[in-house]
């Protein structure tokens, strides 16, 4: 196959097969994870290196699923990174923390659906997204399910003393004046919309009080 340009920052290539799993390593990756990835490296290229242990400069720290589609589609070469760690416990550390953290993120469905249609406007592939068009479709219809009239929204806000719940009752005319202030306020303040209305609804409620 013709060689994938890499615009990652990389120490150099090194060859799939001196490469290996830390024997610690607790993650697991399906086939629908690798064949994503694999799409996904073949249209945009090496966005991100593997990242090996200076202990022996092969074993895999972070970028394992990398790793494992370049093994699925039989690519000689990867871009590495080699880093320094004190210790073992340092190692593996490292490499359970880095996956944890980026498992905790949350999703802005609101943006991800802007960020969606605005690929389409511009004529892009969304599969270089990671979702398919079946997943694009199911997490849409998600959002237009909760869009009903008469639906309602409801959200906590917490201080010290008490928790509070807010209901957002609207039919469709309400919530597209709604969303296109919430819209137009994000923009202004550089915020998501989930913190912007936490933010409104509990300066609201504390100027009740």
């Amino acid at each position: 196959m013709s060689q994938i340009p890499i615009y990652c920052e990389y120490a150099k290539e090194a060859n799939v097969d001196e490469l290996k799993v830390h024997p610690e390593s607790p993650y697991i990756h399906n086939e629908d994870q690798i064949i994503i990835l694999s799409k996904i490296i073949e249209n945009n290229g090496w966005r991100n290196n593997i990242v090996v242990s200076s202990r022996d400069s092969s074993t895999i720290t972070k970028g394992r699923l990398l790793y494992e589609t370049a093994i699925y589609n039989g690519w000689d070469k990867v871009p590495i990174e080699i880093q320094e760690y004190s210790s073992e416990e340092e190692e593996i550390a490292d490499m359970v923390s880095d996956n944890k953290i980026t498992s905790m993120s949350e999703m802005d469905d609101f943006i991800l659906a802007e960020v969606i249609e605005r690929i389409s406007e511009i004529g892009g592939d969304i599969g270089n997204t990671g979702y398919n068009e079946a997943m694009i479709n199911t997490f849409l219809n998600s959002i237009d399910e909760d869009m009903v009239i008469g639906g309602e929204k409801e959200f906590e806000i917490q201080d010290e003393d008490s928790i509070k719940t807010i209901k957002l009752i609207y039919d469709n005319e309400d919530f597209e004046l709604f969303k296109a202030l919430i819209t137009d306020a994000c923009e202004k303040e550089n915020e998501v919309p989930s913190q912007l209305i936490y933010k409104l609804a509990f300066k609201a409620y504390k100027d009740e009080d």
